[in-house]
């Protein structure tokens, strides 16, 4: 009798569940001590919203303009009513005005050459949807080949693109973040109106395009001007997808600014007017700060929504191995605070080779972290199979630190994607920045002066405070100039010097990819000439095809689809775009 009585005692003391663990607000496990939700987790969504709305005023916020210019598909739904809440704005606001057109529901005149999209239940392999639904590319029609469509779109898109243009001049852009969930789950965080801004930055570089062709210069650099401001606008965004759509809207204006800098010549005044208002500009935003607080607190966040219930399934469909949910089910006897301090030290991990210069190592150290992850989630194996996790699921109490720490692994293996590249895009989109502002001055430097400089230092103080060092040599820019012209470049990512060489077609060790301006011979005495889309080639803009890779991203789409299925949500809308995001920016 005494010998079953230990053993019951055993088996309740291994077996019997320990209830649930109180979550501990700390630095180690959630990263930030509020505002707390009534279970005693930590609200991110309302931490990022309170600190995105910070200096938000209804006269310096662009969102209501862009509301306006946009529509209702700006909003999901289910939130629409409470943002227009929150905003003080009345619930006609998108009655009012004609909203943006993107290019792929643009109307068509029928024209030889229009692209035509997929009709419903016809397949596009990537390149074809790229093509039919992208906007004409800068470049062709900056050779001339410009789609027959083109035209008549910005026209139609004429008030809409006003609107945008009001709303670049704002100080501030916010937009409530609004979770349907209880408590607040970041899952909810989605933004669906970023492809239509980032399309109409698009369409105010191919308007300024346009305009510098029929002499309407100042209207150009305006239009650019207002490019930029609209990135740094959706800049101030807290997640990471934002971030990676204002590096695409950046890098459209900067690319804009200096073809405008280098093939239309301007007045003195004028080169000194574009400078000023370029190094008017409001910063760009950190991404690696943006990293270290949204894509953690993301992590976080679905730590503690496991912690709610869901039992073994709500890992399990993390991988995409089981899609049944049951969210009324008790959570896991694990102890969550062991889990938020592992994922908390894997992000400390991973944030810290993002501050390291590209010159001076973050590849290499960016690469150490992704093999080391890549090692461990190869040991963790999954929570379905292996004999170790076998003995800790069946061993009970004893085992919970151990089973913790394994399921902690798997979790990071999946949540955790490596963001290296996002880090390096945005170091690409500041050079192209810094090379059009160094072209502008170059400009304004041959207006004034009647030619080029014999070094860029000519440049300082009158034009320029200081000069931009490569971001990544930390060398000074290379600058070659000539009597009728100069080549000046930033050496890129690869870090090698290709002449002053940038070849979208190139690959591997032969790829080419200095970030150039240049004013050839041909070109210093060229005057703006109009062109008119009816008379010039009706070419449809082709598809580059991809020279980056795609971010890596593990199996976080599942995973992220599984946690909307335990909050009572469908969809995997912002996976979906993150995943698209970065090898299509990467081709800009």
């Amino acid at each position: 009798m005494i010998v079953l009585l230990v053993l019951a005692a055993l088996l309740a003391y291994m077996y019997w569940p320990a209830g649930p663990i109180k979550i501990i607000i700390s630095r180690e496990t959630t990263y930030i001590d509020g505002p707390v939700n009534p279970d005693g987790t930590v609200n991110y969504v309302a931490y990022l919203d309170a600190n995105y709305s910070k200096g938000v005023t209804p006269e310096n916020n662009a969102a209501p303009l862009l509301l306006r210019a946009f529509g209702p598909d700006m909003l999901p739904t289910a939130i629409t009513g409470q943002t227009l809440a929150r905003l003080g704005l009345p619930a006609d606001i998108f009655d009012r005005d004609k909203h943006f057109i993107e290019w792929k529901h643009r109307t068509r005149p029928g024209k030889a050459g229009a692209t035509k999209p997929a009709q419903p239940g016809q397949e596009m392999d990537a390149n074809q949807e790229d093509q039919a639904d992208s906007v004409p590319a800068f470049d062709e029609v900056l050779a001339g080949q410009i789609h027959p469509d083109l035209e008549a779109w910005l026209t139609e898109n004429a008030g809409p693109l006003d609107l945008v243009r009001q709303a670049a001049a704002k100080e501030r852009f916010y937009l409530p973040r609004v979770s349907t969930s209880t408590p607040p789950s970041m899952v909810d965080v989605i933004c669906p109106y970023l492809q239509s801004v980032h399309k109409s930055a698009q369409a105010l570089t191919l308007c300024a395009l346009l305009k510098a062709k029929r002499n309407d210069l100042a209207g150009a650099w305006d239009d650019v001007l207002a490019a930029h401001r609209l990135a740094r606008l959706m800049g101030q965004g807290p997640t990471l997808i934002e971030q990676l759509i204002a590096i695409g809207m950046e890098s459209f204006a900067a690319k804009a600014g200096t073809e405008l800098a280098t093939r239309y010549p301007m007045s003195a005044e004028m080169g000194k007017s574009v400078l000023g208002r370029l190094a008017g500009l409001k910063p760009f935003g950190d991404i690696v700060s943006t990293i270290d607080q949204s894509e953690r607190f993301f992590s976080l966040d679905a730590v503690m929504m496991i912690s709610r219930g869901g039992g073994w399934r709500a890992f399990t469909s993390l991988t995409g191995s089981s899609s049944k949910l049951d969210p009324k089910a008790a959570p896991l006897d694990l102890d969550y605070n062991q889990m938020l301090r592992g994922v908390n030290s894997w992000y400390d991990r991973m944030v810290k080779p993002l501050r390291i210069p590209l010159c001076k190592g973050r590849g290499q150290a960016c690469d150490a972290f992704g093999a080391d992850l890549k090692e461990m989630a190869a040991a963790v194996g999954t929570v379905e199979n292996g004999v170790v996790m076998l003995v800790f699921r069946c061993g009970g109490r004893p085992f919970r630190g151990a089973l913790t720490a394994r399921l902690t692994d798997i979790f990071v293996a999946i949540m955790m994607p490596s963001l290296g590249q996002a880090v390096t895009l945005s170091d690409r989109t500041k050079a192209s920045s810094e090379i059009e502002i160094v072209a502008a001055a170059l400009a304004g430097y041959h207006a004034e002066s009647g030619r080029w400089p014999a070094d860029l230092k000519e440049l300082c103080p009158s034009l320029l405070k200081t000069i931009p060092v490569d971001r990544f040599s930390g060398k000074p820019l290379i600058y070659k100039p000539s009597e009728k012209g100069y080549l000046l470049y930033s050496i890129n990512d690869n870090l090698r010097d290709d002449g002053g060489q940038m070849d979208p077609h190139s690959r591997g060790d032969e790829k080419k990819d200095d970030i150039v301006a240049e004013v050839k011979p041909a070109e210093a005495a060229s005057k703006p000439v109009e062109t008119k889309p009816a008379e010039a080639a009706s070419k449809p803009a082709q598809t580059k095809p991809a020279d980056a890779k795609p971010a890596e991203t593990s199996s976080r789409p599942a995973a992220i689809s599984a946690l909307k299925n335990l909050s009572g949500k469908r969809g995997n809308v912002l996976s979906a775009v993150m995943v698209r995001a970065l090898p299509r920016m990467a081709r800009r």
